[in-house]
Formats: C-alpha cells, structure tokens, sequence
C-alpha cells in the first residue's frame, strides 16, 4: 500500500510539474503581396533567430538521464503481456502487463523531455532543453529548491535500487506542506520519531541516481538518519 501511494504521489509531482504550451498561427500579412513584391520585402528585413535562449548559472551540472526505470517497467510489461510468457493470461495481461507497459511508456517520456539540474545554490527540475518547467501546479512556485531549505532525502527503496528520489524542504509555503503525502510525513506519529516538518517531493529515479545523491551531498543538504 505505501509503494503504490508512493507511486501515486511521483505521478502527481511529475505531471503537475510538465508544463503544457499550445501555439496559434495567423495568417502572415505578406499572402496577399505579389510573389516579387515577398522576394523583396523579405531580402530587406532582418532575420532573427527563433532559439529561445536559456541562461545557466556557471558551474551547473546536468544529472544524466536513466532510462533504467523505464525499460524495467517495460520488460515487467512484456513479462505479463507477450504471448509464451510462463506469467501470461488474460487476467495478467490485464492487471500487470498493460498498467506496467503504460507506466514504462510514461517514465520513458518523462525520462525524455525532463533533467535534474545542480547549481552552486539550487537543485531544479527543467525540461531537456534547460528551460524551465513553469510553476508547479499542485502547490505552486517554480521547481527550483534551494539546497539550505533541505531537511531531508532518500532513495526508495533503496540507493542499490532507485525507483523513488525522496526529498523534504521549507522552502514552499507551510499552509502547503500537508497537501498529499505531506499529511502523513508531517503527523505528530512521524514527527515524534525524528522526522521535521517540511513540504515532501517524490520522483521518479529517472536520471543517474548517484550522480544526484552526490550532488546532494556534496553541497551538504541535510539528511535525517531516521
């Protein structure tokens, strides 16, 4: 029950935090100009490049992405799906192989357009061309979290087997903190064993694990040893 709440919650933090952008086009003013008449108009204007541009603070590191996660959902996938599989039926097909080959699917893309990124002051979120995700529509603000607001993070379930980054911080506003699995991280059950109040993350381990750990620690976030 709680790797699939845990599940849940990564799912919910990784969508929320895609940002979905839709474009118009109009028709261009110069349709109606003669052929000649667009030969010349166009020579004459300037050109500008449609890069958007994305600005980096010196130093950062991109975390490699890790497609481990997903060819592993996958192969589960496959496992209870293709026909001779010693696991396969109708009922497996159904209950394991086609949730499992669309989750694979899923953090495949994830795996895709999305990086973790370290810089000397933050730890980010951001799409695979360095721009930013947007604001996080599940409890605001840009995924960007600053290293000093850490309490805590972890790999479930477990650093040998990364399917989960865990990370708590006090950087998103408190009346956000017990939204989701923030309620049960924050209870006075969890505070009594050591843990500290804070707004909860999950991800999917879908960059390089160890290189994200190491970044954690190199820049000396805190971590509980509950």
């Amino acid at each position: 029950m709680i790797t699939m709440n845990l599940l849940k919650s990564s799912l919910l933090l990784l969508i929320s935090s895609t940002s979905v952008q839709s474009f118009t086009t109009t028709p261009s003013p110069l349709a109606s100009v003669p052929r000649n008449t667009k030969k010349a108009v166009d020579l004459a204007r300037p050109t500008t490049s449609k890069t958007t541009s994305t600005s980096l603070a010196v130093g950062t590191e991109i975390v490699e992405p890790s497609y481990n996660l997903a060819l592993g959902s996958l192969a589960l996938g496959a496992a209870f799906g293709v026909p001779g599989s010693p696991l396969k039926s109708k009922l497996s097909a159904f209950l394991g192989g086609i949730p499992l080959t669309l989750f694979g699917l899923f953090l495949a893309f994830q795996t895709t357009t999305l990086r973790f990124t370290l810089d000397d002051d933050n730890f980010s979120l951001v799409k695979s061309n360095l721009e930013s995700t947007g604001e996080n529509v599940v409890v605001g603000g840009e995924n960007v979290w600053s290293y000093k607001s850490f309490v805590n993070y972890d790999v479930f379930p477990s650093r040998n087997f990364p399917i989960l980054i865990y990370f708590k911080e006090t950087q998103t506003p408190e009346d956000q903190w017990n939204i989701g699995p923030g309620e049960q991280a924050n209870s006075e059950e969890a505070l009594a064993k050591g843990a500290v109040r804070g707004q909860v993350h999950f991800f999917p381990a879908i960059g390089n694990t160890e290189q994200l750990i190491g970044g954690f620690e190199k820049h000396d976030c805190a971590k509980l040893d509950l």
